[in-house]
């Protein structure tokens, strides 16, 4: 490797191992190099700096913040990497472990926040939290009102950690069972230690779900927090990554166009069964292609990832062809010539942005002003709803990956053009795949058009439905009644050990194809008042 376009961590001194990583990734940025080189050991990161940003708020549990503390933060940068070392057998041997206080339900300082970066790319790292966000062991006894959890050895256990989304396994295999125990708002008690390894919780409503000798897992909070974070990194390229512990959403990319991801592992280490109390990767307005390929998401209470916009919603017609829109939480900039679907009912309208402006900030939320190609339809209204073909991707495409003990759903799918194919979904306490819009809490659009899933197996999926969806695939939009999830395509999959292998609620043109059901009570579950046409060839069934 050329020295002139390489930076080492090692050359740089600081207070801490943060401090010396920040140190060397201005060197790069102000020498114009290609890498920053990190030694294969533990980096121990305590100090932080305080970044200016508009990214915090992304759903209605967001804190209204301004600035975010960050370990390290990249800026500004063009074709910058980050490499990390691998041991013998290609694992990342270079860990950024990310200070934690134990403080209960708090926010943490950021390992990594990068924003406005072109051709970033991150390789061979491996993140956590030490100590760790999350702990787990096993219910030794428990009367009507107070639970008693031997902790598994290596495992956080002190007295006063709180009790968040923390969910049930089954001892002998250890896979995700029944709904989860309790969830962001936590138990409503901190654990008590009474020993040592040995802690006790008073909750009669976490005593009536837990049985002695299940295996139990929980974190210590559960803030819409962001432990490594990329917005509008065009080109971003994510290789050999891997999560071990998480204190909020483990990753999300924000308004990045076009991103490669090969074996991003979020899994966590030692026996502690849960990586993170959110999503393991949010995508959130990316555009362009986005293909992931050798991905493992294992035990993440909620979604394994979750793709989606937010709903632009008319606020007032100024004229003919110009209207004012409000959307929920962050800023993203539009695209002239990019088209925005108005939607009233079922029917869509397509329109042409000629030009656009950001019109002002609003209550958890920014107002935008477009100026459209094309007449607004005579049905256009204050309350209508639109989605920017600008914030979803051209086309995403997820292969051999696979998705384990996820306390939501392995794939929330709220985007067009999708194509998921080889991949495995085991213990899924939602549906495996859901697809769909929400609007009530969050306004996530849109719907879920253009979708390919194919040659995947489902295993154990959907025990606990999710906006009235259940199965190893769900088809249904939060708040909306109709034919709105359209032109999906289930072929060649392997779906087994689930009450219901489909289930079509809000859904049309949908295609299942040589799809196999074992032990499958119902392969196809449809709402006759709703769904629309579905069409079944060479599905078959397997004997028990």
């Amino acid at each position: 490797m050329n020295p002139f376009t390489s930076v080492y961590v090692q050359d740089f001194e600081g207070e801490d191992d943060a401090a010396r990583i920040r140190a060397a990734i201005l060197k790069a940025e102000e020498t114009n190099a290609d890498y920053v080189i990190f030694e294969p050991r533990r980096y121990h990161l305590h100090s932080t700096v305080i970044f200016a940003t508009e990214g915090f708020e992304h759903d209605a549990g967001s804190a209204s913040h301004d600035s975010k503390e960050c370990h390290i933060v990249i800026q500004g940068t063009r074709n910058l990497t980050l490499l990390g070392a691998i041991d013998e057998s290609g694992t990342p041997a270079t860990v950024l472990a990310g200070y934690n206080g134990n403080e209960v339900h708090g926010y943490l300082p950021a390992i990594l926040w990068c924003e406005d970066n072109t051709g970033l790319s991150i390789q061979n790292m491996a993140f956590t939290r030490e100590p760790a966000y999350a702990s787990a062991g096993v219910v030794t006894a428990k009367n009507d009102k107070t639970v008693w959890v031997k902790v598994f050895e290596g495992n956080p256990c002190y007295d006063g950690m709180g009790c968040y989304c923390m969910n049930r396994f089954n001892p002998e295999t250890n896979a995700l069972t029944g709904e989860s125990v309790t969830y962001g708002n936590g138990a409503g008690a901190l654990w008590k230690l009474e020993e040592p390894g040995l802690l006790s919780l008073t909750s009669s409503d976490v005593a009536a779900k837990v049985s002695i000798g299940e295996h139990v897992s929980w974190h210590q909070g559960a803030q819409t927090d962001f432990q490594t974070y990329f917005a509008r990194c065009d080109e971003l390229q994510l290789t050999n990554i891997r999560t071990l512990n998480a204190n909020g959403f483990a990753m999300l990319t924000e308004a990045c166009r076009h991103i490669a991801a090969d074996q991003v592992v979020f899994r966590p280490d030692g026996n502690r069964l849960f990586t993170a109390p959110r999503d393991a990767w949010k995508i959130f307005k990316c555009s362009g292609d986005i293909r992931i390929n050798r991905m493992q998401i294992e035990g993440v209470r909620m979604d394994g990832q979750n793709m989606h916009s937010n709903w632009l919603e008319l606020k007032q017609v100024a004229d003919k062809r110009e209207a004012l829109f409000f959307c929920h939480h962050t800023f993203a900039k539009l695209e002239i010539g990019s088209i925005v679907e108005l939607h009233h009912g079922e029917e869509i309208y397509p329109l042409h942005i000629a030009s656009w402006c950001h019109e002002s900030k609003a209550e958890r939320g920014n107002l935008y002003r477009i100026q459209f190609e094309e007449l607004l339809p005579a049905v256009a209204k204050e309350g209508m709803l639109g989605s920017a073909s600008c914030w979803e991707p051209d086309r995403y495409l997820c292969t051999n990956s696979t998705f384990t003990n996820i306390a939501g759903a392995g794939h929330l799918v709220r985007y067009d053009h999708l194509y998921i194919l080889n991949c495995k979904y085991t213990n899924t306490m939602n549906p495996g795949i859901l697809l769909g819009a929400e609007l009530p809490v969050h306004a996530e659009g849109g719907h879920a058009t253009d979708i390919v899933i194919k040659d995947c197996e489902f295993d154990n999926c959907g025990f606990f439905p999710r906006y009235g969806a259940a199965g190893c695939i769900g088809i249904k939009s939060s708040g909306f009644s109709g034919k709105f999830n359209t032109n999906i395509v289930i072929m060649n999959n392997h779906m087994k050990n689930s009450e219901i292998g489909v289930h079509a609620v809000d859904a049309h043109d949908v295609y299942l194809i040589g799809n196999t059901f074992a032990n499958i009570e119902v392969p196809l579950k449809k709402e006759e008042a709703v769904t629309g046409d579905i069409w079944e060839h060479l599905n078959r069934m397997e004997p028990n």
